[in-house]
């Protein structure tokens, strides 16, 4: 009897734990953890609409907090929830400052969403703004479940840089790549690989000369290529690898 009685509790406190939930508008889930990737930061393929579920019987108060911005200032963007559309997020901050109420059983309407028009202070280097949709009391006291999720934008894969990277003294192979990265440098530069959220993976100084640089330990995917050369000059690749 103890047992069933406690497995009733925790079963209770599931449900209760589980009263939000947030999808887009196409009512596909945006479930914790999520990374939702755009490769344009123009209307309307850079804009996400955001639908946000009341699972339960009784009214909820939901806000949305900008947990971390990389890349980017939190200018040139539009976050709208509940009463509010804001031009600017400032990480740390939740909006609406009154929380949004969204009833019982029920949904917010398909005017929430954000949209980013920023590029990036560094264009080369992707924009990642992380959110987190969460439950408040009356007294705007954070409880419940919540849903953290990332939407990240990255420009599209191509080879535009190569004026650029000329004036490294660098050149390279290809931009599609299995095993290693193949390139020819007239001068000493610095090269570092980054992933598409920004993180540096490796990095070496080289000499003038024929190099190949070994990458086989990384997964398929897309890479950005940093080369700083000797003189000052800089130049960023993407690279595909296979």
């Amino acid at each position: 009897m103890k047992y069933f009685l406690a497995l009733m509790i925790g079963l209770q406190s599931f449900v209760c734990l589980a009263q939000l939930s947030v999808t887009k508008l196409d009512g596909t889930p945006i479930n914790d953890g999520d990374v939702l990737t755009f490769d344009s930061a123009v209307e309307p393929a850079s804009y996400l609409g955001l639908k946000v579920f009341n699972n339960s019987n009784e009214d909820i108060n939901v806000k949305v907090k900008c947990v971390d911005i990389v890349n980017a200032n939190g200018t040139n963007v539009q976050l709208c929830f509940g009463p509010v559309c804001v031009p600017t997020i400032t990480i740390g901050n939740s909006y609406p400052n009154i929380a949004a109420v969204i009833e019982a059983n029920s949904s917010n309407g398909n005017f929430d969403h954000f949209l980013n028009l920023n590029t990036g202070i560094d264009p080369n280097i992707p924009v990642l703004y992380t959110f987190k949709f969460f439950r408040v009391d009356d007294n705007n006291v954070e409880i419940g479940n919540s849903v953290t999720f990332s939407y990240r934008y990255t420009s599209l894969l191509g080879v535009s840089n190569f004026s650029e990277l000329g004036q490294t003294g660098v050149s390279l192979r290809s931009t599609l790549i299995s095993n290693t990265i193949e390139m020819t440098t007239v001068k000493n530069v610095m090269y570092t690989i980054y992933d598409v959220n920004g993180k540096a993976l490796s990095g070496q100084n080289l000499t003038s000369g024929e190099h190949s640089i070994n990458v086989s330990n990384l997964p398929t995917g897309v890479y950005i290529l940093q080369l700083d050369s000797s003189d000052g000059h800089k130049g960023t690749m993407k690279i595909l690898k296979r």
